[in-house]
């Protein structure tokens, strides 16, 4: 089954340029192989760490985005593992997000349309409550 990916990977900060580029083709060829697609790769580039990690306070940010087998993810994880320059990775299933959001969303309109249709009834019973205090205050001025 073919699913969209996004592929985050924290490089150690003294790694160079060469070492970087050496990562994200070994993450490509691996995806290539697989005959996976590479959607897009964004380098963010050196960036602060919210909490030191193996003692490091900074990291090289790289986000590869691709459509595959979810086999072909398991080869790309084992293959970060094994990588010493990589300081952590993590790999997100976007469609499975997109199904979750899809399905809140679904449930907040039924909700909404509920919601709207109390409201009405309510204020369709204030509008005769309001139309029968007339006729209740004649008849008790009449008696």
């Amino acid at each position: 089954m073919v699913g969209k990916y996004e592929i985050g990977v924290i490089i150690t900060p003294d790694a160079t340029e060469e070492q970087v580029k050496k990562v994200i083709e070994s993450i490509s060829t691996i995806l290539k192989k697989a005959q996976a697609t590479i959607v897009n790769v964004d380098e963010w580039g050196r960036k602060e760490l919210a909490f030191p990690i193996q003692k490091n306070t900074e990291g090289y940010y790289v986000f590869i985005q691709t459509e595959g087998d979810g086999g072909v993810v398991e080869q790309v994880e084992r293959r970060l593992r094994q990588t010493e320059k990589v300081i952590r990775f993590i790999t997100l299933r976007l469609d499975d997000k997109l199904k979750k959001s899809n399905k809140l969303t679904k449930r907040w309109n039924k909700l909404e349309k509920i919601r709207k249709k109390t409201q009405e009834t309510k204020e369709a019973g204030e509008e005769r409550s309001r139309e029968d205090a007339p006729e209740a205050e004649e008849e008790k001025n009449a008696e």
